[in-house]
């Protein structure tokens, strides 16, 4: 029947229509009081507000650093500078090459976009707090606030881990490699949009715990099963760091390093949570 297909629309606004009622529900229950609640309208006229006002936290950021994008380029090109001192021999040109005649205006956009979202990121996430935390418990509401700040945290950590320490190592090695088998004409776009994308893949490497610890509040995943699968998750990071990475053992390891060293980490909360959870269990039954 022609009616009869999935409707990924009408799936979508059931889905948040029922996570809207649910919100309610728990703001009700929280506040012990079934009058005077917010309506589901007014429910999702409040998250529009916030979703307005993070729109607008990144848009001032964006526009910050459109106003400083020279600043921000001569930075940001900072991993190719430091590579070109060691290619005199390779024939490779000082400044980046273009191909289209759009291509270094769209980029800039593209970069002060991506520079905007990442200073804002505080921002949006308190927005997010500030609607979700009327519907949580006040433990709920430890555990939450310490998980969103400690994501932010971990967020730029992993972003500066990857500029300053892997990503110049990485663009050497690759290039290096690269210049064996082809001459290299490095343009505007491609330098740029590898550079964001490894720096985004290091930021959510180093938000594993993060993630691996709400699951284990949640119950979902146990150390235990963590620990069982440790050499399978070892496994998984070298196989990723071979993938992300030119093909040479140190990269691969500067790579996949991290990335198990945070699975570790994540171990190690996960434990600390269940020690925790069986003392209060046993405090509760005595």
């Amino acid at each position: 029947m022609a009616g009869s297909g999935f409707k990924p629309f009408q799936y979508i606004s059931s889905a948040f229509n029922a996570a809207m009622q649910r919100k309610a529900k728990r703001e009700q229950e929280i506040s012990g009081n079934q009058n005077g609640q917010m309506s589901l309208f007014e429910h999702i006229q409040d998250l529009r507000k916030h979703a307005l006002y993070g729109t607008l936290w990144l848009l001032a950021f964006s526009g910050l650093a459109f106003l400083f994008m020279e600043r921000v380029i001569f930075f940001l090109k900072r991993p190719y500078t430091a590579f070109l001192q060691h290619a005199e021999s390779m024939g490779i040109k000082e400044n980046l090459s273009s191909i289209g005649i759009f291509e270094v205006m769209t980029m800039n956009f593209k970069i002060c976009f991506m520079v905007g979202f990442v200073l804002s990121l505080p921002f949006l996430v308190r927005e997010l707090w500030r609607f979700v935390s009327p519907a949580l418990y006040a433990k709920e509401k430890r555990l939450a606030r310490l998980a969103l700040i400690s994501s932010i945290i971990l967020f730029y950590v992993g972003m500066c881990f990857g500029f300053f320490l892997i990503i110049p190592y990485f663009f050497q090695e690759a290039l290096s490699w690269s210049s064996k088998y082809a001459s290299i004409m490095i343009t505007y776009d491609s330098y740029f949009n590898s550079l964001i994308t490894l720096m985004l893949i290091f930021a959510a490497v180093f938000e594993v715990p993060v993630v691996l610890s709400l699951l284990g509040l949640a119950g979902i995943v146990s150390s235990k099963s963590l620990i069982n699968n440790r050499k399978i998750a070892f496994l998984a990071c070298f196989i990723l760091g071979a993938i992300l990475s030119p093909p040479e053992v140190i990269s691969q390891c500067l790579v996949a390093l991290p990335m198990y060293i945070m699975v570790e980490i994540s171990i190690f909360i996960i434990k600390k949570i269940e020690k925790n959870r069986n003392q209060n269990s046993i405090t509760q039954t005595s």
